[in-house]
């Protein structure tokens, strides 16, 4: 069975992404199907469309210096060549073509190398759905999610252009894997060797693609804003706790998104 076997990033209150590639921003709604979530497909702005609050800003390209170590996820060795194969294929690094083979591998580790985020302020984004409400044409296509608090929203996003990997077979012996990646990799793509002893794959001129994001749920009131339809009833929110002294952003109350282990296809 393919699965994760640790998720370093979970400790940062990261989710995976299934297959990493870009496009996936801060500010995308996803919903939940009781395990499994899913993307909306748009943004926060087309459902709470009617505001006085500004949306907020997205910052990118910031530089994670607490996560640059820690950006390590290892998998059982049938799932992390799939996503070694995916990885190399979103960065156009080369083509695995079936050079490598799971069954003498039992785990892979990849370690995603000069991550950058692109991120939200969860105050900012508190103080814009808190100040809105649902636009009535699209409100019935998120109803039942928002009366449920299944529907959240992405402010935070983890994105690289190399990682490094290594693999171990089922006798915890060092697999090799730096010849044969030579020789699946393009020219203008950089191999090498990081302080851990890990295989290092760059590509200087390839765009970032998102491994990793956090979510905040987005929590209702119980006047029932749906059933009330008044402007001034409408209280939806991410800040989970009211009342509550905050040193700094990090300390903002909210419900967020946590699926450990698993892997959320967006």
């Amino acid at each position: 069975m393919s699965k994760v076997l640790k998720n370093s990033l979970a400790e940062y209150g990261y989710n995976l992404v299934k297959l990493p590639k870009e496009g996936i921003e801060p500010l995308l709604l996803l919903y939940k199907n009781k395990r499994d979530v899913n993307s909306g497909g748009k943004n926060i702005d087309w459902l709470f469309a009617v505001t006085d609050s500004p949306l907020p800003s997205v910052s990118k390209n910031n530089v994670t210096v607490d996560i640059q170590e820690n950006a390590l996820v290892s998998y059982n060795g049938e799932l992390g060549l799939k996503l070694l194969e995916q990885l190399l294929e979103k960065l156009k690094m080369g083509n695995l073509s079936g050079k490598l083979d799971a069954n003498s591998m039992h785990s892979i580790q990849i370690r995603y190398q000069d991550v950058l985020e692109d991120n939200v302020s969860v105050i900012e984004l508190d103080s814009f759905i808190s100040g809105s409400e649902p636009d009535v044409k699209e409100f019935n296509s998120f109803k039942e999610k928002l009366k449920d608090s299944d529907l959240y929203v992405i402010n935070s996003v983890l994105k690289s252009n190399s990682f490094s990997i290594s693999a171990q077979d089922e006798n915890g012996q060092k697999v090799d894997l730096e010849a044969k990646l030579k020789g699946v990799v393009d020219a203008d793509v950089h191999v090498g060797r990081s302080h851990k002893d890990e295989v290092v794959l760059k590509h200087e001129k390839a765009t970032p693609i998102v491994f990793a994001f956090k979510a905040q749920r987005i929590i209702y009131d119980h006047k029932k804003w749906w059933q009330l339809f008044k402007k001034k009833e409408a209280k939806f929110r991410i800040k989970d706790q009211q009342g509550v002294v905050l040193k700094d952003e990090s300390s903002y109350p909210t419900q967020p998104l946590n699926q450990n282990d698993e892997l959320i296809d967006i």
